[in-house]
């Protein structure tokens, strides 16, 4: 079926409207007027048998005087008057040619042969009554008046043709039709203008409706008035509005869930990771804890010597499980975001300087020779002190590990744009670049020819990787001329 628009349809109404006022005026202008003008026609006649009876009365004998009023209402109401006496003679009459033929149209035309029809229709009660006539002579119609006149004066009689109304609903008609197909043109215009107005809106409204089935919101609609179109359109663009921020809110709830979900999976991975990497770590150990408990259970160790030497090494694997155990839970909360940090404001110079002081028997018993640069003796940084303890620790850990014969180690600190920068430099071949990334990894380790008790258990820089981007602050290490260098930093306050 053909989709027809709500403009043509409008369109369409306004036009048979139109057309159905221009038909009904028609017809009643041609059944209606006629009908109307004659009883106007009847009602006029009477008001005139009235005034020339009052003027009989009023007038007397005056001749003159009556002659002249019955002209007067002759000439302005366009009517024929006839006055006899009880005699049937004529005393007066407008129109020569109308009295001459007044007994030839009773007679042919309203029966009044002898005045019996008159005499009949006039009493006491009926002064006077009207009728349709026909003049043969003239081959006319007139409305007739005829009635008694007051003391005896005599009758009278009185006529208005009626042909003009028949001529005045011909114009009248042509004219109507003329100004209906103009109106009709007119109104055709106006009312596809009209239509138009209405529907332009409409239209709008749907177009925006159309954009927010695909989820295109950005479409609002011009309010500018406050009748039912500018209420929808109004409630329009709050159900749009609406509908974005659910929308809006719905996808941020998706992006949540989303990482939700991928951070179950990073933390099963990481679970499973850590089991995996705490069983690789402590086979060693495990491995020779067992070995040299057997001895002593087997008696492999005869003397008091070999028995204390083999309690030690097993009570040496022992520290170093409990320490790796407690620094891979360490690690593992801090990459799980368990532990919070606690962030205050410290002077990180009497911090660094305190480390140093922790460190100064191994620096004795392995004759390193350290130092430490700084700019003020005061630079309020702030972050958590303990874990930040844990990072120089950790860094002056690795240097004496990685410590050449120069046995040289020295911290600094550097001021840039409102950071501070921590510096921990020890003497010793610089790290390949390809593992320069690397050396963050948990259990990673340069130089896996190092023994166990050197090489340590690779989870230190771990752990300054988990801290420092808890801090969401920068770190890293660097190749320099004759050794390597770790750094980070920390906001100035």
């Amino acid at each position: 079926m053909k989709k027809i628009s709500i403009n043509l349809r409008l369109f369409l109404l306004f036009a048979l409207f139109v057309v159905f006022i221009i038909t009904t005026v028609l017809t009643l202008n041609t059944v209606v007027l006629q009908t109307y003008y004659q009883n106007y026609k009847e009602k006029s006649l009477v008001k005139i048998y009235n005034s020339i009876s009052n003027i009989l009365q009023t007038s007397g004998d005056d001749s003159e005087s009556i002659a002249y009023e019955l002209e007067r209402i002759e000439i302005n109401q366009n009517v024929d008057i006839v006055v006899q006496n009880g005699q049937k003679y004529t005393i007066y009459s407008t129109s020569k040619d109308f009295s001459n033929g007044l007994y030839s149209t009773i007679h042919d035309y309203t029966k009044m042969v002898d005045n019996t029809y008159i005499n009949n229709r006039l009493s006491k009660d009926t002064k006077y009554f009207t009728e349709i006539i026909h003049d043969n002579r003239i081959r006319a119609d007139f409305v007739a008046l005829f009635g008694t006149l007051p003391d005896n004066f005599g009758r009278i009689l009185i006529r208005t043709p009626l042909e003009s109304i028949k001529e005045s609903v011909f114009v009248t008609n042509n004219f109507l039709l003329i100004v209906g197909i103009f109106s009709l043109i007119v109104s055709s215009i106006i009312a596809y203008i009209i239509s138009k107005s209405f529907t332009k809106p409409i239209s709008e409204l749907n177009v925006i409706a159309k954009k927010m089935c695909e989820f295109d919101f950005s479409a609002q609609y011009p309010v500018t008035s406050t009748d039912e179109i500018g209420t929808l359109g109004q409630s329009i663009n709050t159900l749009s509005k609406n509908l974005e921020n659910k929308i809006q809110e719905l996808s941020d709830a998706n992006i949540e869930l989303e990482k939700d979900i991928e951070e179950k999976s990073r933390l099963a991975e990481m679970r499973s990771q850590f089991v995996s990497d705490v069983s690789h770590e402590l086979k060693t150990p495990i491995a020779l804890i067992q070995g040299y408990a057997e001895g002593l259970v087997d008696g492999v160790a005869s003397t008091d010597e070999d028995r204390k030497y083999y309690c030690e090494v097993i009570l040496d694997e022992a520290n170093k499980m409990s320490a790796l155990t407690h620094d891979l839970l360490d690690l593992s909360n801090l990459e799980y975001g368990k532990n919070n940090l606690n962030i205050e404001t410290f002077n990180i110079v009497d911090l660094i300087s305190n480390v140093l002081k922790k460190n100064e028997l191994i620096f004795r018993e392995k004759e390193i020779k350290s130092s430490f640069n700084f700019p003020n003796n005061t630079i309020t940084v702030k972050g958590d002190i303990f874990r930040i303890e844990q990072v120089l620790t950790n860094y002056i850990n690795n240097a004496i590990k990685n410590i050449d014969d120069n046995k040289t180690i020295e911290l600094s600190v550097q001021l840039r744009d409102n950071v501070a920068r921590v510096n921990v430099f020890n003497s010793g071949k610089n790290i390949d670049k390809k593992n320069l990334s690397r050396i963050w990894n948990k259990f990673y380790k340069v130089d896996v020819s190092r023994n166990r008790d050197s090489s340590g258990s690779g989870i230190g820089l771990s752990l300054v990787k988990a801290i420092m981007n808890q801090h969401k602050n920068a770190f890293g290490v660097e190749n320099v001329s004759g050794g390597v260098i770790f750094w980070f930093e920390l906001s100035i306050t």
